[in-house]
């Protein structure tokens, strides 16, 4: 999901906005991308509208800023809950409201310890939550519009709208102001003591203005701040300054009301649609293992009867009178042994590794059986009967490939349209 839906819930048009609270009114909307680039062109109307667009795209909403407190505050605890827990005791002070009726919501911490904090009202949240639901929208994400402004290193940022400013100082949280204060607002920013910088030095003040108001502020508004700053650049937002907010909180998303109570919950089957594809592959891939695994055993079960076949014909030519149902290897250390226990063991297990060796080459080679086999001092003389000479020569070939045995091709003649050879085959130091 790469493209985000970022709504905009508008309450400076007329009628929006009651004594009770927000009412279902107008919206403005935006599709961007991870970077924040516009994807689709920005669009207005009523939140159903917007609805259309929320199919298969991440869903942020943004709410009015002057609902919103932005603020910070000293949180000893650490964890999420505790922190959560502790904020209404630790802004209780500096709140007029009832903190029963106040959502908080805790962002980041900050090197300095504190920890980014919004407050707002939860009949604000509930309004907001109604209008979303009835249109058919599931936010992941509800932020304060003010949350869109860039914390620029250096630059300090205001956006101006009809009725709005917003405010941002370098490291600081954004403030929102009635456009008719912005004076005030400018006179409180450059009263505020600078920051002394590690060199000793207190950084210049540069302010970057963006102006999304319908005419444009008059030059006079800000000659007067001008010798005030070290810079100040004033740019036009003709279309607005929607794609610039969607942009930020996409790339630098700041405090997401949608936490506590009003925690997005979710179910397994909504996430059913974007891991279906995925879950039909992994139970593809499970029935293509389940089935080779089967074909591999079947094939191993074959070759197992096929090499104990070839292991009592061979020992039936050197061991006459032994019978298939009896145990082969009893037999053949009965017959091995002699005086000296130890080494004849050890001969035993060196006719039985051959043995093996050779029943498993003739099954490799196709088509080929044992005419008879004579071993004596180490020594393995096998005759062999083969589809070809080449039939042949692989034979010893795969009795060789193991570097334990060395096989030679003493004689071979043609018996019909097949081949019978003798190979003698010994231990690689014979």
């Amino acid at each position: 999901m790469s493209e985000t839906l970022v709504i905009r819930l508008v309450t400076d048009g007329p009628g929006l906005v009651t004594g009770a609270g927000p009412i279902a009114g107008q919206a403005e909307w935006a599709v961007v991308d991870a970077t924040g680039a516009c994807v689709l062109a920005p669009g207005a109307g009523s939140l159903a509208e917007a609805a259309v667009l929320c199919a298969n795209r991440r869903t942020l909403v943004l709410v009015p800023a002057v609902r919103v407190l932005r603020t910070r505050v000293d949180v000893p605890v650490k964890g999420a809950n505790r922190i959560a827990q502790a904020l209404p005791f630790a802004l209780e002070d500096v709140l007029a409201e009832d903190v029963e009726e106040l959502h908080f919501v805790a962002g980041t911490r900050f090197p300095d310890g504190q920890v980014a904090v919004a407050v707002v009202r939860r009949e604000w949240m509930d309004g907001w939550q109604t209008q979303l639901a009835t249109a058919g929208i599931q936010a992941q994400g509800i932020y304060a519009d003010s949350d869109g402004v860039l914390d620029i290193a250096g630059n300090a940022t205001l956006i101006l709208e009809r009725q709005h400013a917003l405010l941002r100082e370098p490291g600081g949280d954004p403030v929102v102001a009635e456009l008719d204060s912005l004076v005030s607002l400018l006179e409180l920013w450059l009263a505020q003591p600078r920051p002394v910088g590690e060199d000793g030095a207190t950084p210049p003040r540069n302010l970057q203005v963006y102006d999304a108001t319908v005419d444009g502020l008059p030059n006079a508004v800000w000659e007067q701040f001008q010798d005030r700053v070290e810079s100040l650049e004033v740019r036009r937002l003709p279309d607005g300054a929607l794609l610039r907010l969607a942009a930020a909180i996409v790339t630098c998303p700041g405090v997401n009301l949608l936490q506590g109570d009003y925690a997005r919950h979710t179910s397994l089957g909504s996430h059913w649609p974007r891991w279906r594809l995925a879950a039909a592959l992994v139970a593809g891939l499970a029935t293509a293992t389940v089935a080779a695994t089967a074909a591999d055993a079947w094939r191993l079960k074959r070759e197992n009867a096929a090499l104990e076949i070839e292991i009592r014909q061979a020992a039936s030519f050197t061991f006459p009178g032994v019978e298939p149902g009896s145990d082969l290897r009893s037999r053949v250390d009965a017959a091995l042994q002699g005086g000296d226990g130890a080494a004849s063991g050890a001969a035993a297990r060196q006719f039985l590794e051959t043995l093996a060796t050779v029943a498993l080459a003739v099954t490799k080679a196709g088509n080929a059986s044992i005419q008879g086999l004579n071993y004596r001092s180490g020594v393995l003389e096998l005759q062999v009967r083969a589809p070809s000479a080449d039939s042949l020569d692989s034979i010893r070939k795969l009795v060789a490939e193991s570097g334990k045995l060395k096989a030679e091709i003493q004689s071979s003649n043609a018996a019909g349209d097949q081949i019978e050879g003798r190979i003698r085959i010994s231990g690689n130091g014979a």
